[in-house]
């Protein structure tokens, strides 16, 4: 079992760092790999029943089915019930910034003609075979702005999978989440959203020498 996170080389993730906190200390962070990559592992298999009980009610259908199906081989079925109508709120924003925090991103972009910060973009990019990724209709519930696209061809060469994004490129939007999943987010993800926001109320030009019409921060 494992989750993997890029990082600083010389920074364990604080996303993996906080992940292992809330499965009981479970497992061992790695890395970094190829100089960025880090990975929360584990390969005992009581640790697989341990975090899946500690996981189950939050998990999304397809992550619950791999537990099933590495729980069958291993010989150690799972028998957890979860039911989604039993999920209080708090819960289910503590899971929407902890699924933000790992996989999403905010942007922003640069208008060609004046050099001013013009556009944001805030997003969470899933790829799946089996249709859209009910993780994504989760998340999309949770906030209550923006929109699930896809199919959409695969953008990164690690994936070959169809590509799947909840999106929105609404100022309101993205200030609509942050103040939703403040509280829930790791001090990276804080401080991308606040330089984000930040930048695109401002709408002043990036650096000079910057030649990329869209800034990750």
């Amino acid at each position: 079992m494992a989750v993997s996170q890029g990082g600083q080389a010389s920074e364990l993730p604080e996303v993996l760092t906080r992940f292992r906190a809330a499965v009981l200390g479970i497992g061992n962070i790695t890395g970094p790999y190829r100089g960025y990559l880090y990975y929360w592992k584990t390969s005992r298999k009581e640790a697989l029943d341990q975090v899946a009980a500690l996981l189950w009610p939050y998990l999304g259908a397809e992550k619950r089915s791999q537990f099933e199906a590495a729980s069958s081989l291993a010989k150690r079925p799972v028998t957890l019930i979860w039911d989604g109508c039993m999920v209080p709120r708090d819960i289910e924003v503590a899971w929407a910034a902890g699924f933000f925090d790992g996989e999403g991103t905010v942007s922003v972009g640069t208008d060609p003609r004046t050099g001013r910060y013009s556009a944001i973009n805030m997003e969470i990019p899933q790829s799946s075979a089996a249709g859209l990724p009910d993780v994504l209709v989760r998340f999309h519930r949770i906030v209550g702005v923006g929109n699930v696209t896809g199919p959409h061809e695969p953008r990164s060469p690690w994936s070959r999978l169809p590509q799947y994004r909840w999106r929105s490129g609404a100022l309101d939007d993205v200030e609509h989440v942050a103040a939703l999943l403040w509280t829930r987010l790791g001090p990276t993800k804080r401080k991308q959203l606040d330089t984000s926001i930040r930048l695109r109320r401002a709408g002043k030009p990036p650096r000079v020498g910057n030649r990329d019409n869209s800034n990750y921060v």
